[in-house]
């Protein structure tokens, strides 16, 4: 395994999607990261797939790519294959990188963390949100009290995919719906600021196959603080995020979960813009945390730390099974 910074971190993709494409895509942005591996169902779209990077080899299955001599492996499948492709790969002795959600629940997420600890192996959720640079800049920003005491979150994550757009988004074999896909932004979002709720209130609209079209929550917090998030896949929202305390708020532009804009409002109105300079996807920032773990022999990472994800998809869980919301196996 690659562990010096001099050299080059060497990926192995599992999936060959749209997401394991915008993270190649990314990586292509770091001069000491490089595709190195390719797996699939089917050697014809790995092969398909490893043609864009220069010397990355195309396997058939996911078993021999876990096999082989690369760093890590990302995990760039189904919701509904997480957990399963995490325990093959970190039985395997690779650090995984996996994409979000986490797992399709939390007793899954328990279930990999369990193992990459026992073998300790690196974890790490791609959430890739967290570790944009915007949002290092909003928590130095809450961190220095220019907000003052914080009591309302508002987020809000819609986009239009309709059945013909995202077929995978109605399945609940494949783990469909908003709240999974859109939602976890919004939580993420709310969980990094304020923590995890005291208590959630919510409500879901269900499509006639039983995901969440639609779903709205209010988090409660004990400090007496509001979370206010929705998420939908019927129609695209403003995607927009706003943090207020007592001295500011600070308004993160469309789409807040990715590279963009800020600004910060005072009571008085004062306004201190945070323009956009972020080049690229933004997909690239957890795969450099994720080697600086790798190379560090850590396990997990204090930015994403393996409590967090669980304990959102603890709130994804409650708020799911409220509703009825039941994936396939669970």
């Amino acid at each position: 395994m690659s562990n010096g910074e001099d050299k080059v971190f060497r990926w192995g993709i599992l999936g060959t999607g749209g997401i394991a494409q915008a993270f190649a895509t990314d990586l292509s942005h770091l001069p000491d990261h490089a595709v190195a591996a390719v797996g699939s169902r089917t050697l014809s779209a790995a092969q398909t797939f490893s043609e864009s990077y220069a010397g990355s080899v195309a396997y058939g299955s996911y078993q021999e790519l876990v096999a082989s001599d690369v760093d890590a492996i990302y995990i760039a499948t189904p919701h509904t294959f997480h957990a399963e492709h995490a325990l093959l790969a970190l039985h395997a002795g690779k650090p995984v990188l996996c994409e979000k959600p986490f797992t399709i629940n939390a007793g899954q997420a328990r279930s990999v963390v369990d193992l990459a600890r026992s073998k300790g192996l690196p974890l790490l959720e791609a959430i890739w949100t967290r570790f944009l640079p915007h949002i290092h800049l909003m928590q130095e920003i809450i961190a220095r009290g220019d907000l003052g005491e914080i009591l309302t979150v508002s987020a809000d994550h819609g986009q239009y995919l309709p059945r013909e757009k995202a077929a995978r988004l109605w399945e609940p074999a494949l783990g469909g719906g908003a709240l999974l896909d859109l939602g976890i932004y919004s939580i993420t979002l709310a969980h990094l600021v304020l923590g995890a709720p005291e208590k959630i209130i919510s409500d879901v609209t269900k499509t006639d196959e039983g995901v969440d079209l639609q779903t709205s929550m209010i988090f409660h917090y004990q400090s007496g603080a509001q979370a206010i998030l929705t998420c939908t896949m019927a129609n695209r929202t403003a995607i927009t995020a706003t943090i207020a305390g007592s001295k500011a708020r600070l308004e993160l532009d469309s789409s807040f979960y990715a590279p963009t804009s800020m600004r910060l409002v005072t009571r008085d109105g004062d306004v201190t813009e945070y323009p956009n300079t972020y080049i690229g996807h933004g997909l690239r920032e957890e795969a450099i945390e994720f080697a600086r773990m790798v190379r560090a022999g850590e396990i997990e990472s204090p930015l994403m730390p393996h409590s967090r994800s669980i304990e959102i998809m603890e709130i994804m869980d409650s708020v799911r099974r409220e509703h009825g919301v039941i994936y396939p196996g669970e």
